[in-house]
């Protein structure tokens, strides 16, 4: 061979090579991102005016986005992967409709979203077939598999709540103030709680409504102390909860209060920052956090939460100095949503968004807390009524109550770092 040729062979046959070896990297695992298609799900929450529950939701979505994508979502020749759009709703219904009008417009598959406005919002998803996953307001109405067949809910229902506050607290022989805020999240409860009273009037003593942009709710109280109130039990935004407990602490009137799952919001405890005491005794009902197997799979995604997005801190420290962190359920909830989706698309071997939310009727998966999560054609609700419990707050942190039969069997999550 001539020499002369031999030194451009060379070359030659490493770039082959390289392109050889490339070419086998790329018929095994997944595709690169770069060249997947992607599909937009759009996150429509109350960034602006409730931020930490805006953040929680979007937080919860982009866990399950990010291990959806280690992988992708293959569909014949085509890899896929989700892309995440945010849209503030500011709590507005006026809002809440014209973002949905942006996800139809941007060709959205899915909308995970808060709850405001989808009486009106839904109706614009449901022209061109697009599926919500409601992952907070449980207001009775909002979800129907025959009139809405499109909106999907993982969260405590408020007729779940309700009655389940009711089945508590009436053996206790207490007087109760029923009071709701006229936000669409408090006039959805005070239904909920009219319903779940209905039969036993005389355990209420009052039943009123607050003004949710109230900051100072010390009228309102006085009259529940009046009509002879021996417990309140609030359902609201969570300002108007920390506003009502200032005004009952504030004029030395210790009654007890219970509240719907925003009493566990963190905006609650660090208003009443300066005032620790005030704190205790409040009692929430949520939604349970742990399965029948444990607590493992629910401190396993906590762990996973934690390490992609920092600990989420209340802000406030129990008295021994420890800083108190807030338990991931309603990001929980908005990641158990996104996986089910990712099943969905798998399952109708299509993005068609119509037949997305048909196959959100068929699948199921276990959620991060190991129960199982699913739908089906009768039933679009993924938490079940039963699945109630109550905790109480001492010293900024809170366990499960003794005194009612499923959250005695619970154990209490660890909540400072």
């Amino acid at each position: 061979m001539d020499f002369r040729h031999s030194i451009h062979i060379k070359p030659l046959v490493r770039v082959l090579l390289v392109l050889a070896l490339l070419a086998l990297a790329g018929c095994g695992g997944s595709s690169s991102p770069s060249q997947r298609t992607p599909l937009t799900v759009v996150v429509n929450a109350p960034f602006s005016r409730s931020p930490y529950l805006g953040r929680t939701i979007e937080n919860g979505v982009r866990l399950a986005e990010r291990e959806v994508n280690a992988n992708g979502i293959r569909l014949g020749n085509t890899t896929y992967e989700l892309r995440i759009r945010t849209m503030d709703t500011a709590l507005s219904p006026a809002r809440a409709v014209a973002n949905m009008r942006r996800a139809v417009g941007g060709h959205a598959v899915a909308v995970v979203d808060e709850g405001t406005g989808i009486d009106a919002s839904r109706r614009i998803a449901a022209a061109s077939g697009i599926p919500i996953g409601i992952v907070f307001q449980g207001g009775g109405g909002l979800v129907d598999p025959v009139t809405r067949p499109n909106v999907f809910r993982i969260a405590p229902t408020d007729h779940g709540l309700a009655f389940r506050l009711a089945e508590y607290l009436i053996p206790k022989g207490l007087k109760i103030g029923l009071l709701h805020d006229d936000s669409d999240y408090g006039a959805a409860g005070g239904r909920a709680l009219a319903a779940a009273f209905s039969r036993n009037r005389s355990s209420v003593a009052i039943d009123e409504t607050l003004p949710a942009d109230a900051l100072d709710l010390a009228p309102q109280v006085l009259r529940a102390r009046r009509a002879g109130a021996t417990a309140l039990l609030v359902w609201g935004r969570p300002s108007t909860i920390a506003s009502a407990v200032t005004a009952a602490r504030s004029a030395g009137w210790n009654v007890p209060f219970f509240t719907p799952p925003t009493g566990n919001d963190p905006f609650v405890r660090q208003q009443l920052a300066d005032h620790p005491a005030w704190v205790d005794g409040l009692t929430f009902a949520g939604g349970r956090l742990t399965a029948e197997v444990g607590s493992g799979p629910f401190l396993t995604f906590e762990q996973k939460y934690e390490s992609a997005f920092g600990v989420d801190r209340v802000g406030v420290k129990k008295s021994a100095g420890a800083s108190v962190v807030v338990l991931p359920e309603t990001a929980m909830y908005a990641y158990d949503f996104v996986n089910l989706l990712a099943a969905a698309v798998l399952k109708a071997g299509s993005t068609d968004p119509r037949k997305i939310t048909a196959a959100l009727n068929e699948v199921s998966i276990e959620g991060a807390n190991g129960d199982q999560r699913g739908f089906n054609h009768n039933n679009h609700e993924g938490v079940i009524d039963d699945d109630v419990y109550f905790a109480r707050f001492h010293d900024m942190t809170s366990a499960p109550v003794k005194d009612d039969r499923l959250s005695a069997t619970l154990p209490t999550l660890p909540q400072t770092r």
